[in-house]
């Protein structure tokens, strides 16, 4: 509450007294008790301003910036003796009470400022405060009250200022969006922009921060707030654009700075530029793991699962909060290369399928024979490392056996590897049907494990009897799946 009460506008000081209180203020930094030091300056002041009011509560601003909550007091007290109406006195007091971290008392006062002088938006606004957590509603009656009694003031951005103080975005962005955008504040608008940006409304936050660029040019910190709401929002072109800006602007560069250029990079296909962000932004700051798998997966994206394994791999081993799917994305490229493998070698046979000169077909199936050959090598291998990453995700992770048995047993089903199928759907079915209770996840992995099983029993096997109890099991969990109703002879 402190630094709300100290962060609003002091009350306009007259010009009489305005260069004596900036006098008076320099030193009580140094003499708290104005009783030493500062004793002559107050004394001077007091001399030649204590019958204004306004005076006297610039001068309690003074006190109350050093923490001299009894001086502050006395010098709004002086000043309701001068004008008993005069509203900035009563809030002065409240701020004194939201220094102390006295809400109740706060608020009482600056209620009394708002009946006693209901064209002064202070003490609504300081009311407002006080009352923006503790109860929104309250809040936003005030403010209300605030836009009836004094039309012409901005209620709807201070209205987003609360409600983005007290972590409601979502009616921050609302508030801020009755707002005049020409009009709104610097920090106001960067608290616009932000909203946008934490809510998910990217393409409004684009927009504020662009109107905030007309605005305010000189703050470079508005072209970050574009950079990050273009490159949410998917918008590859605006992304690099004002990425390229704030990277050329005298802003301190950060890392992340960096990531979203290379997120923006990324989006817009430029991937060798992206990868030369990403370690860009490693390099600032060498903890911003999250750059690493970055990296990865741009390098998958382009094809060069070993680059992308080297970066994976890398991400796991330095990040000492590495969580459970890490590995499963690890896992995951060992998965994509034995697919790319025999997606390598399909893709050959269709064209030696439709070769007809029989010379050119011999030597295409020489060729394709090699493909086979080195795509079930690297199967075997690239199967193994992947089993052995979801082992070690399990040692780190217990409660993740059973998705890793459903996922290797489901990855083995794809790749067409039906006994690494078999073994892992069996010990997962053994582990759910050993549950007296199963959790929603676990309920799907026995649906699918049982009609995989049963699919590869079936077609694979041609063992219909050993595929029927797995089929049994689906249709009690799904009396419509059509797979088990004939598998099992059920009719439609």
């Amino acid at each position: 509450m402190g630094a709300l009460v100290l962060g609003m506008s002091a009350p306009v000081m007259a010009q009489d007294y305005a260069s004596a209180i900036n006098a008076v203020s320099q030193a009580l930094k140094s003499d708290p008790s104005g009783t030493a030091s500062a004793k002559q300056v107050v004394k001077d002041y007091m001399k030649s301003f204590k019958k204004d009011p306004k005076a006297m509560v610039a001068l309690g601003e003074a006190y109350l910036a050093v923490k001299n909550y009894d001086q502050a007091v006395a010098c709004a007290d002086l000043a309701i003796k001068k004008a008993k109406n005069f509203g900035e006195a009563y809030v002065l007091k409240g701020d004194v009470e939201a220094l102390k971290d006295d809400g109740g008392n706060a608020a009482m006062w600056y209620q009394q400022a708002m009946s006693i002088d209901p064209k002064n938006p202070n003490g609504y606004l300081r009311y407002a405060n006080v009352y923006r957590k503790r109860s929104p509603q309250e809040s936003e009656r005030v403010m209300q009250e605030l836009r009836a009694k004094v039309p012409e003031y901005p209620v709807d951005a201070e209205m987003g200022h609360n409600y983005y103080e007290a972590g409601n975005d979502e009616k921050a962005l609302e508030s801020f969006s009755n707002a005049n955008i020409n009009t709104i504040s610097e920090s106001y608008i960067a608290e616009y922009a932000l909203a946008a940006f934490s809510t998910g409304k990217y393409e409004k936050g684009l927009e504020v921060a662009k109107k905030a660029i007309q605005r305010f040019p000189k703050n470079d910190g508005f072209i970050r707030l574009a950079m990050f709401n273009a490159v949410e929002g998917k918008n590859a072109a605006e992304g690099v654009k004002y990425a390229e800006q704030l990277i050329n602007s005298n802003v301190e560069k950060r890392s992340n700075d960096y990531t979203y250029y290379g997120r923006a990079l990324q989006e817009a296909g430029r991937y060798e530029e992206a990868i030369e962000k990403f370690e860009k932004a490693f390099s600032v700051d060498n903890t911003t793991y999250a750059n690493l798998q970055k990296i990865s997966e741009v390098y998958q994206t382009m094809g060069n699962s070993d680059k992308a394994l080297e970066y994976s791999q890398m991400y796991l081993d330095k990040n000492p909060k590495v969580e459970a799917m890490d590995y499963d994305n690890l896992a995951n490229i060992y998965f994509k290369k034995i697919k790319a493998a025999k997606d390598e070698a399909d893709e050959f046979k269709k064209r030696m399928d439709e070769e007809t000169d029989a010379k050119a077909k011999k030597a295409m199936t020489d060729e394709y024979n090699k493909l086979v050959a080195k795509a079930n090598t690297e199967k075997a291998a690239n199967w193994a490392s992947a089993v052995e990453v979801y082992n070690k995700m399990v040692a780190k992770f217990p409660h993740t056996e059973n998705y890793s048995l459903y996922n290797k047993g489901h990855q083995a089903f794809v790749l067409e590897l039906d006994d690494e199928a078999i073994s892992n759907y069996s010990r997962l079915l053994d582990n759910l049907k050993a549950k007296t209770e199963l959790t929603d996840n676990e309920k799907y992995y026995l649906k699918a494990g049982s009609k995989e099983l049963g699919y590869i029993y079936w077609a694979s096997k041609n063992d219909l009897d050993s595929a029927k109890p797995y089929f049994q099991t689906v249709y009690d969990m799904d009396p419509n799946d059509s797979l088990a109703k004939k598998a099992l002879g059920i009719e439609e």
